[in-house]
């Protein structure tokens, strides 16, 4: 009788195999200690599994952190693409930048409200100026893996490029901080006040970001620059001065 591979055999935890426990117990653990924050042996022990499991199903703890984040990206930007394409053909290939924001926005605005640990360390690892976690971040988030800048850059080709990349750095502080809902909020408007529904979220966003987005380029002036008082000058003044007008 054929055998199950150790990376398919069901577990006695609710039928998940280590494979699965172990990028659970990884993303929980790194959201809430940080990368540089979390050993091999936390991961282990949390998912419940023997220590060779890392190096067997991932081979490093470098690869695991890249699996946590591919396990929930790649679904969210075929979700991305699927959205394009359907304003694209809705809109006979003229979406309006409303829709392109919502196509983006939409699937992982929802998803994280799912996922609470990811989004959590969404939130953390981006923001996480550790030289190992921006490597990482890097390596998973490559120009042709992200979708959003160049959906952007179509429809916003009108801004000059310096302009473009300093909204879109805004943006993603925008994306970032209402998906890592660290309740600041609500100390200044009230228990109340409510970021965890994504629809309500993108009704107030993506008018926000639209808006932002269509700005008018400003002309740059640089500032007057007023020369230092020579000091031979500044001497002399003071020379003519009498005692006790200084």
């Amino acid at each position: 009788m054929a055998t199950r591979s150790p990376s398919t055999r069901r577990s006695g935890r609710n039928g998940r195999t280590a494979r699965e426990r172990l990028l659970d117990a990884a993303e929980r653990l790194f959201a809430d200690a940080g990368y540089n924050g979390v050993s091999v042996r936390d991961i282990v022990s949390a998912a419940g599994v023997n220590l060779g499991a890392i190096p067997y199903h991932f081979g490093t703890k470098e690869n695991l952190f890249k699996e946590v984040f591919y396990r929930r990206a790649i679904p969210l930007q075929a979700e991305r693409e699927a959205h394009l394409r359907r304003i694209q053909e809705e809109s006979g290939g003229k979406p309006t930048l409303e829709d392109v924001l919502w196509a983006l926005l939409e699937p992982v605005f929802r998803a994280t409200r799912g996922h609470d640990a990811f989004r959590r360390l969404l939130g953390r690892a981006s923001m996480d100026p550790t030289r190992e976690v921006r490597k990482l971040m890097a390596e998973i988030y490559t120009p042709d893996f992200t979708v959003v800048p160049k959906e952007l850059r179509k429809i916003c080709a009108q801004l000059p490029e310096e302009d473009f990349y300093w909204r879109l750095n805004c943006l993603y502080g925008v994306m970032l901080f209402v998906q890592a809902d660290t309740g600041k909020i609500q100390t200044i408007a009230g228990s109340r006040f409510d970021t965890r529904s994504p629809e309500i979220a993108l009704k107030h966003v993506i008018p926000f970001l639209a808006a932002g987005l269509r700005a008018p380029v400003r002309k740059r002036q640089r500032p007057a620059r007023t020369a230092p008082p020579r000091a031979g000058r500044a001497r002399a003044t003071k020379s003519r001065r009498g005692p006790g007008q200084d």
